[in-house]
C-alpha cells in the first residue's frame, strides 16, 4: 500500500478489512483524493473527492458542541420532574426511541433490503441490538436522558442533510461509509466524550441502525 493510500485510509477513520480497503483502492476507475484539508481547534476544513465529484465537509466545532451538550446535561439535572422543560426533553426522547408513528413499522431487514444493503444485516443487527441495549439501560439516568436525545437528534438531521443525498445520487459503500463516520460516528463520539458522558463509537453506529429499525432512518 503507497504511503498516499496509507494516509487515505487513516484520514476515513474507517475500521475496514484489508480487502475492502485493497479493493477501494485499486478500483482503476475511481481516482480518489483527500487534499487541502486541515483540522484547527478541532473543526474540520477542505472537501472530500470522489472521482469527478467534490463533496464538502460540513464544519464541526466539537468543543463548541461538548460544552453545550455538557451545559444542557447540567441544566437538566437541576430540574424538577413537573418542570415543562425537563416534560419536554423526555418527549422529545420518547419519539426518537419508539417507531415513527407517520411511516409503517417494516423492521431492520426490510429497510435494508429496499435500499440495496442487505449485506449489512448481520453487523447492523448486532450494533442495533448494543446501541438499543445502552439506551434501555440508561434512558432513566438524568445525564443520558439528555445525550441520547442529542445524539439521536443529530444523527437525525446529519443522516437527512448530509449522507441520504449521498445515498441517493448514487454514491458507493465506502463513500458512504466515509460520511457516515466524518459527519456523524466520530464527532459525536468526541462530543459526548468532551462532555463527560461514555458512549462508544460503535454504539453510536449502533444508533444509527436503532434509529433505522424505528423508522426515523430510512436508506432510499
Amino acid at each position: 500500500m503507497s504511503d498516499d493510500n496509507k494516509q487515505l485510509v487513516l484520514v476515513s477513520g474507517l475500521n475496514q478489512s484489508q480487502a475492502e480497503i485493497a479493493k477501494y483502492i485499486s478500483a482503476a476507475s475511481r481516482a480518489v483524493v483527500v487534499s487541502d484539508n486541515k483540522i484547527e481547534h478541532n473543526t474540520v476544513f477542505g472537501n472530500m473527492n470522489f472521482g469527478s465529484t467534490v463533496v464538502q465537509l460540513p464544519k464541526f466545532d466539537i468543543s463548541l458542541g461538548a460544552q453545550a451538550l455538557g451545559a444542557l446535561i447540567q441544566k437538566h439535572e437541576k430540574l424538577k420532574e413537573d418542570d415543562p422543560h425537563y416534560v419536554f426533553l423526555l418527549e422529545e426522547l420518547q419519539s426518537r426511541i419508539k417507531n415513527e408513528e407517520s411511516r409503517p413499522v417494516v423492521g431492520l431487514e426490510a429497510k435494508l433490503d429496499a435500499a440495496n444493503r442487505l449485506g449489512y444485516l448481520h453487523e447492523a443487527r448486532i450494533a442495533n441490538n448494543k446501541a438499543a441495549r445502552m439506551i434501555a439501560r440508561f434512558e432513566n439516568v438524568r445525564s443520558y436522558q439528555v445525550i441520547f436525545n442529542y445524539v439521536l437528534g443529530t444523527i437525525l438531521t446529519r443522516f437527512n442533510n448530509n449522507v441520504l443525498p449521498m445515498i441517493r445520487c448514487g454514491a458507493s459503500e465506502v463513500d458512504v461509509k466515509l460520511m457516515l463516520n466524518a459527519t456523524i460516528v466520530e464527532p459525536l463520539y468526541q462530543e459526548v466524550a468532551l462532555a463527560g458522558g461514555m458512549i462508544s463509537s460503535d454504539v453510536i453506529d449502533g444508533m444509527i441502525y436503532f434509529l433505522t429499525d424505528k423508522c426515523h432512518v430510512v436508506w432510499n
